[in-house]
């Protein structure tokens, strides 16, 4: 009976093997050699409880077999109680095969002090006095590694705590910045699609962690791990402590921290809706005073009066944030948010509108072509139904690269210069219907015009000289009571994280600025829809 129920696993073992083997002949050959050792248990008295599971097992372990016949790999032993056994019966063979697996997995994990002497002794068959004289370390040292290696293993092999969810369910970390990029779009670019730094930052956070611990966490050989943790310790997103551990030096929000006191900040907005609608009208009455007036300029005026009046208001009650020299000409201050697979916001969590918004991002070209310091000034927040797709769509991996090019490109279309004559990146000028499809700007007969406003240098001066007061009108109207709300609104962070600024412990729990926006248009401020794609953006150029 117990062959039958084996024998209905072939085409099961079968798609498994090809998976490991790459190739059909070597496939057959696992699966038969699992097969036939299956059958051997059996008839020794064996009982198989869960066949597709016993197999699945045993398939793997002859799979090991197969690369140590096909690479010569060493079986090692560390000490007594880990000799590996011959194969002389089945079940010995499952079990001291799982112990060596078990064995070398622990040596990956050791940091490469440790694991250089440990591999050099056991793996390759050197003496103590070799192994000195090729790290050019004391006989001594080489003892105590070691030992304090053996030990290592063996705590691994007896702890029960295995790998940490982060191992088998990888958790995204969304890395933001205040300040200025590097210039090769640091922080952001020190993560971006690496979800093994990602996952390490979020592990190195609660407490400081050696390489080791880090390795063993995420179920990675220290190997690997330790250029990630140089990468980011350079980069300065993770900092190292004397004793050789690790942390990461920024805070981190989980998802759920936006919405925590959602309720309690449409609440505050709503209060407090007539300081902002007060200072909003007196703008865009003045605004429609310029030449340059705009519903475009209108709608970046009402994010930016709701965004800068509620981060000015609380600046003379905090330090300033003070950002520092970073590697790659950067300046910046870190901070990001942690979202599980799948995340959804919970119903009851769930605000009026999605509040999403960006700060406020500027970018500038000191010299290009015949003209200087080209301005980019951009926000992206949920009233734009294109807002951080960029990326995506135009095939840039940072913010920076892209808004340079972006840039040059509008440049070359508001002075009508030929394509080919300037050094613009092919990523975006095959960009082009994008950014029409986005509202940037529209192409009639086949000549791109530019949709969004462009000022002058003084037009931008005058521009934010209207939004700059009515900042400080509603700022001022509200600042002691958002200096309240903020006193018992503030995340909670790990004692040993010193470099966080108060304003990153209030950031996510503070009204949102496109609370006030939403709310002023839904009472007839502005028009919610203006009729076509409109991204939150004006270029400056003379």
């Amino acid at each position: 009976m117990q062959n039958n129920q084996i024998f209905k696993q072939t085409e099961y073992l079968l798609s498994i093997a090809l998976a490991k083997c790459g190739n059909l002949e070597d496939a057959r050959d696992l699966v038969q050699e699992t097969m036939l050792a299956a059958l051997v248990y059996l008839k020794k008295g064996g009982i198989i409880d869960n066949p597709r599971a016993f197999l699945s097992t045993l398939l793997n372990r002859k799979f090991y077999d197969m690369l140590r016949d096909k690479y010569r790999l060493p079986t090692i032993s560390i000490s007594e109680g880990f000799d590996i056994a011959n194969e002389t019966d089945m079940e010995e063979t499952l079990v001291s095969d799982e112990e060596a697996e078990q064995i070398r997995r622990e040596v990956a994990y050791l940091s490469e002090s440790y694991r250089s002497v440990i591999v050099r002794y056991y793996f390759k068959g050197k003496t103590v006095n070799e192994i000195a004289s090729e790290l050019n370390l004391p006989v001594g040292t080489v003892k105590f590694r070691l030992d304090f290696g053996r030990k290592q293993i063996k705590k691994g092999l007896y702890n029960m705590e295995k790998y940490s969810e982060n191992s088998y369910m990888p958790q995204y970390l969304a890395l933001r910045n205040s300040g200025s990029f590097g210039l090769n779009g640091e922080p952001m670019s020190l993560t971006l699609d690496d979800a093994l730094a990602q996952n390490l930052l979020i592990l190195a956070y609660d407490k400081p962690v050696t390489v080791s611990e880090l390795s063993k966490s995420i179920g990675v050989a220290a190997a690997y791990v330790e250029p990630i943790v140089k990468k980011l310790v350079d980069g300065e997103l993770m900092k190292r402590m004397g004793d050789g551990k690790v942390y990461t030096d920024f805070i981190i929000y989980h998802a759920d921290d936006y919405v925590k006191y959602i309720k309690e900040a449409e609440a505050f907005a709503d209060e407090h809706i007539y300081a902002y609608i007060n200072a909003v009208k007196a703008a865009i009455d003045e605004l429609k005073q310029t030449s340059f007036y705009s519903q475009r300029l209108e709608r970046f005026m009402m994010i930016n009066i709701a965004d800068a009046g509620l981060y000015d208001c609380m600046t003379s009650v905090r330090k300033p944030q003070i950002f520092p020299d970073r590697p790659n000409g950067g300046k910046w201050i870190a901070f990001a948010t942690i979202f599980p697979d799948n995340y959804v916001i919970p119903e009851e969590k769930r605000g009026k509108e999605e509040y999403l918004h960006s700060g406020m991002r500027w970018t500038s070209l000191g010299r290009y072509l015949n003209s200087h310091d080209l301005m980019l000034y951009n926000y992206e927040t949920s009233l734009d139904s294109n807002s951080g797709a960029k990326g995506e769509l135009y095939n840039f991996k940072t913010h920076n690269e892209l808004e340079m090019s972006v840039l040059k490109l509008f440049y070359v279309i508001k002075n009508k210069i030929d394509y080919s004559a300037v050094d613009l990146d092919e990523r975006i000028v095959s960009a082009i219907p994008a950014l029409e499809y986005c509202g940037f700007l529209t192409t009639e007969n086949g000549t791109p015009e530019l949709l969004i406003p462009v000022l002058t240098h003084e037009e931008k001066k005058r521009f934010f000289e209207i939004c700059n007061k009515a900042q400080k009108a509603f700022g001022d109207e509200i600042r002691d009571d958002l200096i309240e709300y903020c006193k018992t609104h503030k995340k909670t962070i790990p004692a040993h994280l010193k470099s966080v600024p108060e304003q990153k412990l209030t950031m996510p729990f503070e009204p949102k600025a496109m609370m006030f926006v939403y709310e002023a248009i839904n009472r007839g401020i502005h028009p919610r829809d203006l009729g076509y794609n409109c991204p939150e953006t004006f270029a400056v150029f003379d």
